[in-house]
């Protein structure tokens, strides 16, 4: 019975360690990768952008660091592409330069509250779509990576 309960207790410290992780986002440059925790992503400067899309229903507001942020903090001289990824595998690659054109931020809160992947999180790239419309087509679309695991430059 003793053996029992400390496997049931082993069990249940393993869950409760796991779940309380917090999500991290991994950037890949020069061979290296940087590992950033929401904690350290949110140390950044912050942008909030309220918008509407055709992933949600209604206006939302998302905050978090921007793109050129990111890329500012960890660009390396010969980076010219860049590769997002989702935790599904789904990846979108693309010109840097085009990236950065979309004033994207890597979305930490969604209505204040932090994002799980359930709810499209923990990273969401997100456009100012209502904000600047011209950005609203489907082409752009494909850069609002929910479930944002990885970026690689290169």
């Amino acid at each position: 019975m003793l053996a029992f309960r400390f496997a049931v207790f082993l069990v249940i410290s393993f869950f409760s360690t796991v779940a309380s992780a917090e999500p991290t986002l991994e950037i890949m440059v020069g061979g290296e990768t940087i590992t950033l925790s929401r904690s350290e992503l949110e140390s950044l400067p912050q942008q909030r952008i309220t918008t509407t899309s055709p992933y949600f229903e209604g206006t939302q507001e998302f905050s978090g660091p921007s793109l050129q942020t990111l890329i500012d903090t960890y660009w390396q001289p010969g980076n010219e592409r860049i590769l997002f990824r989702a935790l599904n595998d789904y990846a979108v690659e693309a010109p840097l330069q085009q990236a950065l054109a979309l004033d994207a931020i890597i979305a930490t809160r969604r209505n204040s509250r932090v994002m799980s992947v359930r709810t499209h999180g923990p990273f969401w790239i997100m456009l100012p779509l209502s904000q600047q419309p011209s950005l609203n087509t489907t082409d752009n679309h494909r850069f609002m990576i929910w479930q944002l695991s990885e970026i690689e430059l290169n």
